[in-house]
């Protein structure tokens, strides 16, 4: 006769069994023309540098409402729509002297290192068409990007159905401006897994890895300031962005003299406003350290 099935095959034929009836999920976003979505922005910075013995702590904060108004539609559900930074407010400081402040819905007059931003606040920034999963088609630059940090404007989703579990990645080139004026070409790939779904809310996390080897200090210097770590919360049946967090925590040794040493402290939230509700009314909350 037949041997009968030992614990352990048991449980592993239950496992795959599992597997193969776990829930898979559509990640897409889905909007209707002439709809107006807003998130809040806010991305605080601390950067503390140590130069021939001499330390300074540089701290920002920007404060954005970002806009996307939703065009258009068509039959494959692709959407095109206009990006648009509402308005801002942003704060930097380095220690010992004053810090300087733009609010675009109160200063007529930005200070001057703030002129670039204020120019552009309220206005088309581009025109963009996105497919359902969040890959850009084509983009139309209306004025200068204005980009408050590490925030990419969409989340590149499977085109197909996921399990949780599900990893996928992104190759993605940063071009860094160095100094003398070069551009350093760095390969990089975002890194994303679907965690979990729970009451119809995806949590997926996501990683920059870095590709291209990367031994100058003063390219890392840059290069930390552009990863990407964190979590995002996407609401799978409204098809839109509740809330994305990326927090960063590095340093680099030598990127200004053999005992120089910078660390750079970030975090960036977006998060979706409440429908009807305006920036304004939430706006302090965030400022708080």
């Amino acid at each position: 006769g037949e041997e009968p099935p030992r614990g352990k095959d048991v449980l592993r034929e239950l496992e795959k069994a599992k597997e193969r009836l776990a829930p898979t999920y559509r990640l897409a976003y889905r909007v209707t023309p002439g709809e107006e979505l807003r998130t809040k922005v806010v991305h605080l910075a601390t950067v503390e540098t140590r130069i021939k013995g001499v330390a300074q702590t540089t701290r920002s904060r920007t404060l954005s409402t970002r806009l996307w108004r939703i065009r258009e539609v068509d039959a494959q559900g692709n959407i095109t729509l206009d990006h648009v930074v509402e308005q801002v407010e942003m704060w930097n400081g380095v220690e010992g002297r004053q810090e300087q402040h733009y609010d675009s819905t109160q200063d007529k007059e930005p200070p001057p290192e703030f002129a670039h931003v204020a120019g552009s606040v309220g206005k088309v920034l581009a025109t963009i068409r996105i497919d359902p999963h969040g890959r850009i088609l084509s983009r139309t630059n209306v004025l200068p990007q204005f980009n408050p940090g590490i925030g990419e404007l969409t989340i590149p989703f499977p085109d197909q159905p996921i399990k949780a579990g599900t990893s996928w990645s992104i190759p993605e080139e940063l071009r860094l401006s160095l100094e003398d004026g070069t551009v350093k070409r760095i390969q990089t790939r975002q890194q994303y897994r679907l965690e979990k779904v729970e009451a119809g809310m995806a949590t997926i996390s996501v990683q920059t890895e870095v590709l291209t080897p990367v031994t100058d200090p003063k390219v890392q210097a840059q290069l930390i300031q552009r990863l990407q770590r964190g979590t995002i919360q996407f609401d799978v049946d409204a098809g839109r962005l509740i809330r994305k967090q990326m927090d960063i925590d590095e340093e680099v040794f030598g990127f200004s003299g053999p005992d120089s040493h910078m660390q750079y402290l970030a975090r960036f939230t977006e998060e979706a406003f409440p429908a009807g509700q305006s920036a304004r009314s939430t706006a302090g909350q965030s400022i708080q350290k």
